[in-house]
Order: C-alpha cells, then sequence, then structure tokens
C-alpha cells in the first residue's frame, strides 16, 4: 500500500522532472475514489482558498487536511497531477500513472 511518507520523495523527484513548470502540479491524495472526492469537498468546504493550486501545492497543508480527516495513516494515496487553476479555465486532474502512460513519459515508481 502507498503511504504519503513512501509516495512524498517520489513526488519530488517528479517535479524536478517536469522542471520550471508552472502550468501543471502534483499533489498527493486518498487512491479510493469516495474518499478523494470527499478530500477534495472538504478543501472547497473549508475556510481555505477556493483555488486548488494554493491548497494542494502546499505539501504541509495536504498532510494536515489528511491528518484531520484520519486518513493519514491507513488509506492509500495516489499521486496526482493537475493543471494550475490560476492559468487555466479547465481543471486537468488524473493520476501520475495514468499521465506517465499517456505521455509515453521515462519515469517509473
Amino acid at each position: 500500500m502507498n503511504h504519503y511518507d513512501y509516495l512524498w520523495p517520489v513526488l519530488e523527484e517528479f517535479r524536478s522532472y517536469l522542471g520550471p513548470q508552472k502550468m501543471l502540479f502534483t499533489y498527493i491524495a486518498p487512491k479510493d475514489r469516495e474518499l478523494y472526492y470527499t478530500f477534495l469537498r472538504n478543501i472547497y468546504n473549508s475556510s481555505m482558498s477556493n483555488c486548488l493550486y494554493l491548497t494542494l501545492s502546499k505539501p504541509d497543508t495536504v498532510r494536515k487536511l489528511l491528518s484531520d480527516m484520519n486518513l493519514l495513516e491507513d488509506t492509500e494515496m495516489e499521486i496526482y497531477i493537475a493543471s494550475n487553476d490560476l492559468y487555466a479555465t479547465r481543471w486537468f486532474n488524473e493520476s501520475l500513472q495514468n499521465f506517465i502512460r499517456r505521455k509515453h513519459l521515462d519515469f517509473e515508481y
């Protein structure tokens, strides 16, 4: 099972693989679809910024949100890649594994 702490170094490595990319960002969230949407709904319903990029691109914030929702310890996580909603009119979002396969990138984890 992929936990937050296991995926964090992979996320950092992939961020360096993307380079100084401002249009895309990566984040860690629950793999289970229901938990994932609950996680996103909590971000929207919180007093935090309504910009997903501003919330999800901050690892400490994501870690705290997951912890507050009791999802940090025993929940399988996934790395996601998304478009920066400060610059995009439509939010692109998918798992990093799907993105790598679709773009035929030479990156494995």
